[in-house]
């Protein structure tokens, strides 16, 4: 075979291979089919609000469950909490569902489990904006003490009682009446920088033997109490 044959067969052989390489690529995704893509991606409907305790403070890590009418646990999250003290997300929840109609249960230890009513969600990306839904705290058991700074007065003095009110992980907060019988003789708050105890002044009373009780009134969370009984002794001023 002659030389310009065989270049002529190898040239021929040469083109025979290249020729898939030579056929044209796939054309990559245009930007318009990527701003498209994301539109195409399902869009799940959403419940959310913010847990509040009863005086109007969010409540983090609150348990938030989506259930079903037919009792099937749709989705569950915790209430966000921030990294900041007066940060905006402090008990916000959201919760992805599909349709259906729905209730959301709120629970935490140390507070009531309430349950609401979400509505039905009946359209694709649908949102439900519950707002606040609110959480009680359970109500703590307290203990009162009481103690006279002195035991005698005169008719011309105020008598003092200093009141101590404690419960288990928490100073309680709120109203005390210092009474006898029904009637008040004297009243305080135990406020948060008072560390649970505080010194009420009582009214002047007249001459004689006075048995008191301190009675603090409860607040959110803390159940009401009463001191044991004590005497105050009133006399005349001497001249």
């Amino acid at each position: 075979m002659s030389r310009r044959r065989i270049a002529t067969l190898l040239a021929s052989c040469g083109v025979l291979l290249a020729a898939p390489h030579a056929l044209p690529a796939q054309a990559a995704p245009s930007s318009a089919d990527r701003a498209v893509a994301p539109l195409r991606a399902e869009v799940h409907p959403l419940i959310r609000g913010v847990v509040v305790d009863q005086d109007g403070d969010p409540v983090d890590d609150v348990e938030v469950q989506a259930t079903k009418a037919d009792g099937t646990e749709q989705a569950s999250a915790l209430t966000y909490a921030s990294d900041r003290e007066d940060g905006p997300q402090h008990g916000y929840f959201f919760l992805e569902v599909t349709k259906g109609t729905y209730t959301v249960t709120l629970s935490k230890k140390g507070y009531k489990t309430v349950e609401y009513d979400a509505g039905t969600i009946s359209k694709r990306g649908q949102k439900v904006s519950m707002g606040e839904l609110v959480i009680k705290k359970v109500a703590a058991d307290t203990d009162t003490k009481a103690a006279l700074k002195k035991a005698t007065v005169t008719t011309k003095q105020h008598g003092e009682v200093t009141v101590t009110v404690s419960s288990k992980g928490a100073k309680p907060l709120g109203d005390i009446e210092i009474r006898e019988g029904k009637h008040a003789v004297g009243d305080g708050t135990l406020r948060k920088s008072d560390g649970g105890t505080v010194t009420i002044e009582l009214d002047k009373l007249p001459k004689g033997e006075h048995e008191l009780k301190a009675y603090f009134l409860g607040s959110a969370g803390f159940k009401a109490s009463s001191s044991k009984a004590f005497t105050l002794t009133v006399v005349k001023p001497r001249r």
